[in-house]
């Protein structure tokens, strides 16, 4: 799963992105940035993954980082 596809997961959840941003210590700039498929530093990714895993109690299958 792509972070992209994770956020989005996370905004159908009903997380605004700002909300996602203060939980991953990042701006709400970066999340909408991330949203759109652009890239981002690996750290903001790994925040995502670790959030979205929290949030959904189960791992980010298919994720491209986890499989490198």
């Amino acid at each position: 799963m792509s972070i992209q596809e994770m956020l989005q997961t996370l905004i159908e959840q009903g997380f605004s992105q700002r909300a996602i941003a203060e939980r991953v210590g990042v701006t709400q700039p970066t999340i909408y940035r991330a949203t759109k498929g652009a890239a981002i530093r690996y750290e903001a990714g790994k925040a995502i993954e670790r959030f979205y895993e929290e949030q959904m109690g189960q791992p980010a299958e298919g994720d491209p980082q986890k499989d490198c």
